[in-house]
């Protein structure tokens, strides 16, 4: 049995691979362009980068992968916006070509089984990872296994709905978590606060105000900047509260980019939201909410993991 995986995590722009050992470890990286919109080419790039690896290390070792979208639990692509595929059955396309079993599920569950296995969460064995970019996603870890679901589209954090009707979210329906604390829900909500003439904000003399510029703005201490941070972190507590009172997870990570550079001013209106909406909240402690560490090789080394450890339990968990 191999020690060693091969871990691939496919993003709109680039497609990043590392091989890890079974404790997590990275052991070497690659970084190509992921050919967006065009399966075949992306299959292509996979078989090419993998058998780069298999040469380069003497070694057939597990392949797993993580992309964004809809990942049924034989790995098909049922959606995946990022790179604009629909009913991809990568897997056993990538399997076939290879002469291999080739894992593939969701980027951010994969992120939040590396999270647990090798990051933030090591020593927890009930963990939930919310990713929080230009959109919201998520990942949840039960008994030291992902959870995945029956179809295999379960982790979808971004998508707990917090205000019945409210804004607008990319997925279709309104009210999501994803367009309250997203990054790009960031901008928009600092946007909102621009058609009052009266609020006085350092925003009003940008050309572009979107949740990089609303950060960076809190940082030199713009107090409009600060209240919609303070907002989206009270709508991802809202958020949280459902997702604790149905999987009372021991840990709550945040990762992605706009979590690390938004957590100063997001964490705590997070930890309050959450904490009064928990049933029995005055019986029982809340869990930590705090960032992970492991940045982008969160997915990789997740991916890695998974296809060291394939297995499946009921309920469409994967170890």
């Amino acid at each position: 049995m191999s020690t060693r995986s091969l871990g691939i995590d496919i993003g709109g722009t680039q497609l990043r691979a590392a091989l890890v050992d079974a404790q997590g470890q990275v052991l070497s990286r690659d970084r190509r362009p992921t050919p967006a919109d065009d399966p075949g080419s992306l299959v292509r790039t996979l078989v090419e980068l993998i058998r780069s690896v298999w040469e380069r290390t003497g070694e057939r070792v597990p392949i797993g992968v993580g992309i964004a979208g809809l990942v049924t639990v034989d790995g098909t692509v049922r959606y995946g916006p990022n790179i604009g595929i629909r009913d991809l059955p990568l897997a056993s396309i990538l399997g076939e070509e290879l002469g291999t079993e080739v894992v593939v599920a969701n980027d951010a569950s994969v992120a939040a089984l590396g999270e647990q296995r090798a990051g933030a969460g090591v020593d927890h064995e009930d963990l939930v990872l919310v990713t929080i970019g230009t959109g919201v996603g998520g990942g949840v870890v039960i008994g030291g296994r992902l959870l995945t679901g029956a179809i295999g589209f379960g982790g979808e954090l971004g998508h707990v709905i917090v205000n019945e009707g409210g804004r607008p979210c990319p997925c279709g329906n309104r009210g999501c978590v994803e367009a309250y604390a997203s990054g790009s829900a960031i901008g928009a909500l600092a946007r909102d606060r621009l058609v009052d003439p009266m609020t006085v904000t350092r925003l009003r003399d940008l050309d572009r105000v979107a949740g990089p510029e609303v950060t960076t703005a809190a940082q030199d201490g713009d107090e409009v900047a600060i209240e919609v941070l303070e907002e989206a972190g009270h709508w991802l507590g809202v958020a949280l509260a459902s997702v604790v009172n149905v999987l009372d997870p021991e840990l709550i990570l945040l990762g992605g980019g706009a979590a690390e550079a938004a957590s100063p001013w997001m964490l705590e209106p997070a930890r309050r939201a959450m904490t009064t909406r928990l049933v029995g909240s005055a019986w029982r402690e809340a869990p930590g909410i705090t960032l992970a560490v492991l940045g982008d090789d969160a997915g990789v080394v997740g991916a890695g993991l998974l296809a060291l450890g394939a297995a499946t339990v009921g309920g469409g968990g994967t170890a």
